[in-house]
């Protein structure tokens, strides 16, 4: 059972390095990598350990810790790509290297990651065809106990600034059907190389990149998890985990536009009438219980697991909640005409852009649970 007053103290940790770390700089938007000096102060900070059990190297606490932190990075830091950047190292960390890896595998990788001496990427998504597991062609092949590698992947989150890649990729194939495993490949093995960064044009400093990798040789000791079974045990359930856990730098976004928005209000002696105030309102009572439901979902997970049955549900409204906040206070600036600063237009422009994203798979999801219902 986790205690308030356990989360209170991280909170307030993580909030305070954001003050002193994040919110003073004003080249964080402009940046297309996470700044190593940034970087180090987290590591020494200990927040690339939030999340990753003491036994290997990090600080402890679950997935609702690392939601109260993600929340607390954007709240105070006033930038979400710094966030994100942050939030998939640490999902990366607990959702597969903990949640996969065998024991072997976690006493080597575990205590780097925490001590963000090794930054973990996520390779899933290929150029041109995203991650559809029907379209994706890196493929490994087995030679004597040797795994040779051999393909693209894109998009990656940290992908220029990483160390370790979990890379998946086709070990067989029946008619159209693909079996996937993932390998945990190093930065140095002959035979990748680097490509990026990319400038997507919104969270930023967050890093994204890509690889190739052309006959990469790995054996089967960095095979994480099941052979052939990746694409179901970790591709699938891992978007839903990121869903959940975006959540919470998504409240801390809101909160801090609210904040910087009243300033500016109260700054420049904005008397709001009684519908901007109705509205203003509304946003603040939207914002309060998205935070109440991010916590929750991050409980959940910690509790139940990813299989909890409306864990898909409480995703799809909290998205509809975060837009409709988004809608709200871009109403409350047009009605009010008042000045806002480039933190708030960021954060808006990040905001918007992090729910884009992944509005497509929100989409099919709605549409399925919609179709259980008349099945």
């Amino acid at each position: 059972m986790t205690s308030d007053d356990e989360l209170t103290a991280l909170k307030r940790m993580v909030s305070m390095f954001a003050v002193r770390h994040i919110a003073p700089r004003t080249d964080l938007n402009d940046l297309l990598l996470l700044p190593a000096d940034l970087r180090q102060a987290m590591a020494q900070e200990g927040l690339y350990g939030i999340g990753i059990p003491v036994a290997h190297g990090g600080m402890g606490g679950g997935w609702l810790h690392m939601g109260v932190s993600g929340q607390a990075f954007v709240e105070n830091g006033h930038n979400l790509g710094t966030a994100l950047s942050w939030l998939m190292h640490s999902v990366i960390a607990r959702f597969l290297f903990f949640g996969f890896g065998s024991d072997e595998q976690k006493n080597l990788f575990l205590p780097e990651i925490a001590k963000g001496t090794k930054i973990p990427c996520l390779a899933i998504s290929e150029p041109g065809v995203g991650g559809h597991p029907k379209r994706l062609s890196t493929v490994a092949r087995e030679h004597g106990g040797v795994y040779r590698i051999s393909g693209e992947k894109a998009y990656l989150t940290n992908g220029p600034i990483a160390d370790l890649f979990i890379v998946l990729a086709v070990t067989a194939q029946e008619g159209e059907r693909k079996s996937y495993t993932a390998f945990i490949v190093d930065r140095d093995t002959p035979g990748l190389k680097m490509t990026g960064p990319l400038d997507l044009g919104f969270l930023k400093p967050c890093p994204h990149g890509g690889i190739v990798l052309d006959g990469c040789e790995v054996d089967s000791s960095r095979i994480l998890g099941r052979v052939g079974h990746a694409y179901t045990d970790m591709a699938l359930p891992f978007r839903q985990v990121e869903d959940i856990m975006m959540m919470g730098p998504l409240v801390g976004g809101v909160r801090a536009q609210i904040a910087l928005l009243a300033a500016s209000m109260k700054g420049r002696g904005v008397q709001p009438g009684s519908d901007v105030a109705a509205l203003l309102g509304e946003v603040v009572s939207s914002a309060d219980s998205l935070e109440i439901l991010s916590r929750e979902a991050a409980a959940k997970l910690d509790s139940s697991g990813i299989g909890h049955p409306g864990l898909v549900s409480l995703v799809l409204f909290m998205r509809n909640v975060a837009q409709g906040i988004q809608t709200g206070l871009t109403d409350i600036v047009g009605k009010t005409q008042v000045a806002t600063d480039r933190a708030f237009a960021s954060l808006a422009a990040d905001l918007t852009a992090s729910m884009r994203i992944a509005g497509n798979v929100a989409r099919i999801r709605q549409e399925k649970l919609g179709i259980s219902i008349l099945s």
